[in-house]
């Protein structure tokens, strides 16, 4: 359908093209040794410098830049539920290593590959609620000498207090072709795909918690969805935007159809689905999240920021960007709009008004394709 193409393409200019804003902003030379407070947001996100940067969201300014360890991932990153720990998906997306966000120490590293297996890894890692487990999934190919030979996906399980050089304690095979997942309050880990699915780590059940493709919704195409940003937990949701045709009837005229944007949202707090389209498709967004304090308004981010009405399907405002933004989240309180990726700035917006309240730049060094995450010190 005519929103593959798009998506798909500037999808691809994300990791084709560099970004070369620098506005050459950096952290107190003792910023290292500053313990983060209890009690107030702090955003989190990993730039092209091989920096893991930690932002005072009271404060809107820059309070730390750890160095990270091995070598240059996609930018994925999760935050432990306690807030004192990050995981960052490096090594060309071969391996998670996880940080101490008061010292900025290399405290965990579980990785993929082994011996002529290479295994990677799409986004596909989160948390155990408890913070006690990682969870991945990644995908193995056998290196022979005149061949590769593809394995099967594999579900993954590392305990976080293993150290350096953890090793799975579980593993089991996992569907194919998953990009990002999230932990459920009941420990159910969903993962986006082909459907969504619902795994069960301690079982290793494997259903299907949405549909996706083939999902049989009458005069609709299949939707077409990009899943490769970790966020939605300060909502407490698994979103998925899709885009879709929508036909006047039974014979599916794609000239006489109405493009639209949707959303699959799963409460991570009920497990409870919902599915539906919230407006008609007027400009692309890479990534879309729910007020943390009323789920029916929805906002999306790429070129422009907008604010949806998800249940009488209608834009509220639309304004348009200094630059594209990848990446969307929320304070904890719903009062305030991050957005971050592409460039070394995260812009912040008033969610009413859709004013935008500051700029935070970042050290050198783009942020790209990587996760915004936002979290508070328990």
């Amino acid at each position: 359908m005519k929103s593959f193409s798009i998506l798909s393409a500037i999808l691809l200019s994300v990791f084709v093209a560099g970004c070369s804003y620098n506005n050459g902003a950096t952290p107190d030379k003792t910023a290292k040794q500053i313990n983060l407070k209890k009690d107030r947001d702090y955003l989190a996100t990993v730039s092209r410098s091989h920096q893991l940067h930690i932002i005072d969201g009271k404060e809107n300014r820059l309070v730390k830049s750890c160095n990270l360890k091995g070598t240059i991932g996609s930018g994925g990153l999760v935050i432990s539920s306690d807030g004192t720990k990050a995981y960052v998906l490096q090594d060309n997306w071969q391996a998670v290593y996880g940080y101490d966000l008061n010292s900025c120490e290399n405290i965990f590293s579980a990785k993929f590959s082994s011996e002529n297996i290479r295994a990677m890894s799409i986004f596909s890692f989160a948390l155990s609620n408890d913070g006690k487990q990682l969870y991945t999934i990644s995908n193995p190919t056998k290196m022979l000498n005149d061949r590769y030979k593809v394995l099967d996906p594999v579900f993954k399980i590392f305990n976080t207090a293993d150290g350096l050089d953890a090793k799975a304690v579980d593993s089991f095979k996992a569907p194919r072709q998953i990009t990002v997942m999230a932990t459920a309050k009941d420990g159910s880990v969903y993962a986006s795909g082909p459907q969504i699915y619902k795994i069960n780590p301690k079982t290793h059940e494997v259903s299907i918690g949405a549909k996706l493709r083939g999902w049989e919704r009458k005069n609709y195409s299949n939707p077409d969805v990009l899943a490769m940003w970790p966020i939605g937990n300060v909502s407490n949701e698994f979103l998925l935007m899709y885009t879709a045709a929508k036909f006047k009837d039974e014979t599916m005229n794609p000239d006489t159809a109405d493009y639209v944007w949707g959303a699959t949202r799963i409460d991570l707090n009920t497990g409870k689905v919902e599915q539906e389209d919230f407006a008609p498709l007027e400009s692309v967004m890479f990534t879309g999240m729910t007020n943390p304090k009323d789920s029916n308004i929805l906002y999306g981010v790429l070129t422009d920021l907008t604010k949806f009405d998800r249940k009488n399907q209608k834009v509220l405002k639309r304004v348009y960007l200094d630059h594209s933004y990848y990446c969307i989240n929320f304070s904890t309180d719903g009062s305030k709009i991050y957005l971050g990726g592409t460039f070394n700035d995260i812009a912040v917006y008033n969610p009413d008004t859709l004013e935008k309240v500051t700029n935070i730049v970042l050290p050198s060094g783009d942020v790209a394709a990587g996760t915004l995450q936002v979290f508070r010190v328990k």
